[in-house]
């Protein structure tokens, strides 16, 4: 039996893949779940990360940012828990077969209405796919002010193009980078702290999702 494989791709820079991705990854590492995180972006965020103090807890993340990221994802699904990929922050093959191998989709959208049209984007690539299979994607406001008029405008704007949004979000805090400096997540630094409680609300409505889709099938 084969693990999930997770996707977190965007068009659009700045939207918080690599903090994402990392933060599932551990979140679902202390649980147990011995998920593997490939860095398949150039710029080596995740590997830049799991080379500080805390290695991100110890999580197995391997780098690769070739035409065969894709390949490698497949191949590490069969022997682990959740592969969670995260890819470059603009249209490339790599993202494209990245986004072809996924069982689940995750879209970081920062709480801006310049993100919109690049979601739009997104959108037109899960569609078009070759084989005519689409999988499961959600859409995460990511950097936001919980409740503020912005986050609220975008969550709207996304849901009438037809672009499901996890009611869950990861709202802008200090703690995230701060973290970071010391190759952790918020999980890693206080597992009760409010930080760790979005990550796992994120990652629980992702089970959830995932889970429905399984019990589905």
């Amino acid at each position: 039996m084969t693990s999930t494989i997770i996707t977190i791709a965007t068009m659009k820079g700045g939207s918080g893949k690599s903090t994402v991705a990392s933060c599932l990854a551990v979140y679902w590492h202390l649980g147990g779940r011995h998920p593997t995180l490939i860095d398949a972006d150039p710029q080596r965020s995740i590997m830049r990360i799991a080379a500080r103090e805390r290695a991100l807890g110890g999580v197995v993340v391997v780098e690769d940012a070739t035409a065969e990221a894709s390949a490698t994802a497949r191949c590490l699904s069969h022997s682990s828990g959740p592969v969670i990929i995260d890819t470059p922050g603009f249209r490339s093959q790599t993202t494209l077969d990245c986004l072809a191998a996924a069982d689940f989709v995750l879209v970081p959208v920062k709480a801006s209405p310049f993100d919109i049209d690049r979601m739009l984007d997104m959108l037109s690539v899960l569609k078009d796919r070759a084989d005519g299979r689409r999988p499961l994607f959600r859409c995460l406001l990511t950097q936001t002010t919980r409740d503020s008029v912005i986050a609220r405008h975008v969550r709207s704007e996304l849901a009438e193009a037809g672009l499901p949004v996890l009611r869950s979000e990861m709202t802008n805090r200090v703690t995230y980078p701060e973290a970071s400096l010391w190759g952790a997540t918020p999980s890693l630094i206080d597992r009760r702290g409010p930080a760790a409680q979005e990550i796992a609300a994120v990652a629980d409505e992702m089970d959830f999702v995932l889970g429905t889709r399984q019990a589905a099938a």
